[in-house]
């Protein structure tokens, strides 16, 4: 089964918000009076494992020097945490199920891919429109989980030998004007971006800039 290298890393821009001060022990955690304060250090938590400070933008770790059997079992408990918001119905803004996604879709468990594509899009439901990229990106992780090809294009891998690719990927499955509802780039873009990472430059992002 193709795993994905693209992990969905992505720095969320949260508009403007009270940020409180940073420390170069820990993450920058934001004022933001929508988002519940244990979800907040929860997604917070989960992009300073993987070396991002996600409310600073600051790059703050190395992708080599990731442990990734300790970043897993920090996951597992983040998520056991979610869920107990979830139950609890302490997650009820959209930018709380977005970041409760972001939670769920590093994961290699179908399960939790499909839980995190349906968090995304109640966000997305409730009028978060930075979501919509996250539940396209979180159904191309689940298809291709489950051995099946991709159909918005939102994730590359590299073989053994180093080479870029984005198959499987079912590109005539759905059209454009869908990808751009979901503020995905074109196909055409998408052939461009793939152009460039095998040629050794660019990043593997397909989100829409700005998308509204």
């Amino acid at each position: 089964m193709m795993k994905s290298l693209h992990a969905l890393l992505v720095v969320l821009v949260v508009g403007t918000c009270a940020l409180a001060a940073q420390s170069q022990e820990g993450p920058t955690i934001p004022d933001l009076p929508d988002v519940n304060r244990e979800l907040l250090e929860l997604v917070a938590a989960d992009q300073w494992d993987r070396g991002v400070d996600m409310f600073s933008g600051r790059q703050v770790k190395s992708p080599e020097s990731l442990d990734w059997q300790q970043i897993g079992a920090r996951d597992a408990e983040r998520k056991k945490a979610v869920r107990a918001l979830l139950s609890s119905g302490r997650i009820r803004s959209g930018r709380e199920y977005r970041f409760a996604a972001l939670i769920f879709q590093h994961s290699g468990d179908p399960a939790d891919l499909a839980m995190a594509h349906v968090l995304a899009t109640t966000a997305a439901v409730k009028g978060n429109a930075e979501a919509r990229w996250l539940a396209a990106a979180s159904l191309d992780r689940l298809l291709w989980n489950l051995d099946r090809p991709q159909v918005f294009g939102t994730q590359f891998t590299q073989d053994p030998q180093g080479g870029w690719t984005m198959d499987p990927y079912d590109r005539e499955s759905i059209p454009d004007t869908i990808r751009a509802a979901w503020c995905v780039v074109s196909s055409a873009d998408q052939a461009r971006i793939l152009r460039e990472l095998q040629s050794g430059t660019g990043t593997p992002a397909t989100n829409i800039p700005d998308c509204r």
